[in-house]
């Protein structure tokens, strides 16, 4: 019989094989991240590399980075993903910043160059054509904003159910669950790699710990032969534990 993905406790002897060949660390990474290591590399060698090089980099405590440059491979990782199962990330790839700055640059020049504004009266008179001209674009760029979250929310729920290997479509409230905790997550290694939190080492693995279970769940499901397989080992257990 053909046997789905198998849980990676049960496998961690066999899947640590596999894996002392494409990783090099000084840590002895657990069952689950060589599980993710590996559900990684079987779709891009890339999304294992920047797996592999967060790791790698947390694990040098000599490195007082280590945490920012971790957090920036994660955050790397969660940003590629899409684009690696098909996804269009044309929203995810669109930048606020860029396009609030866009929008400081025309303020300054029709300030500069437009017969309403004078910096004794302020705004003032009839609207004349440099005016006219950053009004549209201002109103642009309000449509662009109002429509962009809903875009992007809409990419990442493909994205995750894309992910998800059982093929079950959520509920609509449960996916959104969904997508507000994997931004979370990015949010918080965002803001850890940019050094605008300062983490420490407990809080940096369980935020670690919290995305790889979010991956593993999607990337390696369990299916009824894990279920069936552990139910086997705790009732040799506990037959062990009575005699």
């Amino acid at each position: 019989m053909t046997r789905g993905p198998q849980n990676p406790d049960l496998q961690a002897s066999s899947t640590t094989e596999t894996a002392t060949s494409t990783i090099r660390t000084s840590r002895t990474l657990t069952a689950h991240q060589l599980a993710l290591l590996r559900a990684l590399e079987e779709h891009s060698a890339n999304l294992g590399a920047m797996y592999r090089g967060g790791l790698a980099v947390l694990d040098d405590t000599a490195n007082p980075e280590r945490f920012a440059q971790c957090a920036h491979s994660m955050r790397e990782l969660m940003e590629k993903l899409p684009e690696f199962f098909d996804v269009p990330t044309k929203a995810q790839k669109e930048s606020l910043k860029g396009k609030v700055r866009e929008i400081e640059d025309a303020h300054s020049r029709v300030r500069g160059n437009t017969r309403c504004f004078s910096p004794t009266n302020g705004w003032h008179g009839d609207i004349d054509i440099h005016l006219r001209r950053y009004l549209v674009r201002l109103d642009r760029f309000f449509k662009w904003f109002t429509s962009h979250h809903p875009r992007r929310r809409d990419e990442l729920h493909s994205a995750l159910a894309r992910l998800d290997g059982s093929g079950r479509a959520l509920p609509s409230p449960l996916a959104s669950l969904n997508v507000q905790a994997w931004d979370r997550k990015r949010d918080y290694f965002q803001s850890v790699a940019h050094h605008r939190r300062a983490a420490n080492e407990a809080e940096f693995q369980q935020w670690l710990g919290a995305l790889e279970r979010f991956l593993l769940d999607r990337l390696v499901p369990r299916t009824f032969d894990d279920f069936a397989e552990i139910d086997a080992l705790l009732e040799e257990e506990d037959k062990d534990a009575e005699s």
